[in-house]
């Protein structure tokens, strides 16, 4: 009996704090199934083995995030919780309008800042090679949004920041996940073709992209997809591929294509405009519409009260 106590406490600890005990079992074990990736040639060079980077973030999002987001979810909410977090997984139904944003949206919003900053030669790339729409950008998109972005999402928007905006509102949980989105990402700084093409950053560029990673992308990024998944019905396929075809547009293999003489970083800088004019126009509620059980609406906090 006794020894069936420390368990009891365990599981009472993580019912009573889910979303803490999801990010300290998370970090550590994301970071393990890193290892080989960055102890490899393409990292440390410890191994003699170059295991690239996308082996270590596949390992991630499947075993990583999603398998520690289900354990958590089991054990603080039980077989009903693990059933609606599935739930959300499969939940396709949604507006045309919301599969069309999630797949054009982002390569859309790129092409808007090349205009504004090259005018319309920006658009000669794109129709002198219409084709490869399709080979390079869309079968690219599908590949990432079923690997990689439904496990991330998954877990960061479906356990994460839905948990987190019943109390703190849509707006300052999305600013809350970010950086813990953009840390899991922290390996990638050692590997080659981790976070850049070629070498991984060294001196001052480190600053600069941990930058990136933490605020400047991750920021607008969650916001964004707060709206979509609140607004479209709170299904992961959608904001899944919304986020693979963010990923998916900031590739060097789209860039070189469709976007040549484009900085790609002006996709971020658009997204940030994106999620500032959400945040207003939205008033922080990001399309969030909490029922109570009485199956009234609930008054979303404002990002003024948050704080207090």
């Amino acid at each position: 009996m006794q020894a069936a106590r420390p368990t009891r406490g365990l599981k009472q600890a993580i019912a009573s704090h889910p979303i803490a005990a999801f990010l300290l079992i998370l970090y550590p074990v994301s970071w393990i199934l890193f290892l080989p990736s960055v102890l490899g040639k393409g990292g440390l060079g410890i191994v003699s083995v170059d295991i690239p980077a996308q082996v270590g973030i596949l390992l991630v999002t499947i075993f990583g995030l999603t398998g520690v987001a289900f354990l958590v979810t089991r054990i603080a909410d039980g077989k009903a919780g693990t059933r609606a977090l599935r739930s959300n997984y499969f939940r396709l139904r949604a507006g045309l309008q919301w599969y069309l944003l999630a797949l054009a949206g982002a390569p859309i919003l790129l092409l808007l800042a090349g205009l504004l900053t090259r005018g319309g030669s920006a658009l000669t790339p794109i129709t002198r090679h219409p084709l490869q729409i399709v080979t390079v950008y869309f079968l690219n998109l599908i590949v990432i949004a079923i690997l990689i972005s439904v496990q991330e999402e998954g877990a960061w928007m479906a356990f994460v920041t839905a948990r987190l905006q019943r109390r703190w509102g849509p707006a300052w949980a999305s600013i809350a996940v970010a950086p813990l989105f953009g840390f899991i990402h922290f390996p990638l700084f050692f590997l080659a073709n981790g976070l850049t093409d070629g070498a991984p950053p060294r001196g001052v560029h480190v600053l600069e992209y941990a930058f990136y990673l933490l605020i400047l992308f991750s920021v607008p990024m969650r916001i964004v997809i707060t709206w979509v998944f609140n607004s479209s019905g709170g299904g992961v396929p959608v904001v899944a591929l919304f986020h693979a075809s963010v990923d998916t547009t900031a590739s060097a293999a789209v860039l070189t294509a469709f976007y040549p003489g484009i900085d790609g970083r002006l996709l971020y800088v658009g997204l940030a405009v994106v999620a500032l004019a959400l945040v207003i126009v939205t008033r922080g509620r990001l399309g969030y519409r909490p029922i109570s059980e009485e199956g009234q609406d609930v008054p979303v906090p404002r990002m003024a009260r948050v704080s207090s």
